[in-house]
């Protein structure tokens, strides 16, 4: 091989990365760099005196894209939910891809309840946000029903928002079973999932209104 012949190679390189640079998909994108990466190496490699520091950052930034590549191949495997996170998504979180509704899933606790089991105490700020996936929640002021929460309703989403008292107490009536979150563990996942957050203003917005639809039936 020639000089003259691997001087083709930085030139097949460079229209790689031109290409690169045209696509919008993160993947593609990345598999051209690696290619123009490797494409490149020979070159170096071939110089009279071999040019090592760009072989030794070429291979780094070549790993690095390998590495971020492996990561989108595993974010883009089909997601499996088991049957109460199907369920569950069914009933409250189809908004969401189901990727994302699994992350968020993986922050909260699930929980048996049992008949009179609280989520909500009258007086005190709510700690924590609710869902059932079945089992329903009764809301009582003092000895009134003020009405019944079905499974898929989150429970505490108006008081995380304000961060007052609860007026109402809320408890299952039945046996049933949901998925908790604490509000610290929430806002941190939040906090590190901007993407996320419109999709979840958007959910608690929808939940909110059909609350409001409920009170009326006397069902929230």
């Amino acid at each position: 091989m020639t000089l003259h012949t691997v001087d083709y190679l930085a030139h097949v390189s460079n229209l790689l990365l031109l290409v690169s640079y045209s696509v919008r998909d993160m993947l593609w994108l990345r598999w051209f760099a690696v290619a123009a990466a490797f494409i490149i190496m020979p070159y170096y490699l071939w110089q009279p005196q071999v040019l090592w520091p760009p072989v030794a950052w070429g291979s780094v930034f070549a790993a690095i894209n390998l590495l971020q590549i492996a990561r989108i191949y595993a974010e883009r495997r089909p997601v499996v939910l088991g049957p109460e996170e199907q369920e569950l998504y069914d009933l409250s979180f189809s908004s969401l891809r189901p990727r994302e509704f699994l992350s968020l899933a993986m922050v909260g606790e699930w929980r048996d309840a049992a008949p009179g089991d609280q989520l909500l105490k009258q007086g005190e700020r709510a700690a924590r946000l609710a869902v059932a996936v079945a089992g329903k929640v009764e809301v009582t002021h003092g000895q009134r029903v003020v009405a019944t929460i079905p499974p898929g309703r989150v429970v505490g989403t108006a008081l995380a928002l304000v961060g007052e008292p609860s007026p109402v107490d809320a408890r299952f009536c039945e046996a049933g079973r949901y998925l908790s979150w604490p509000l610290p563990s929430l806002r941190a996942f939040i906090d590190k999932h901007p993407d996320l957050r419109l999709a979840l203003q958007q959910l608690v917005s929808r939940d909110v209104a059909k609350k409001v639809e409920g009170m009326v039936r006397g069902t929230i």
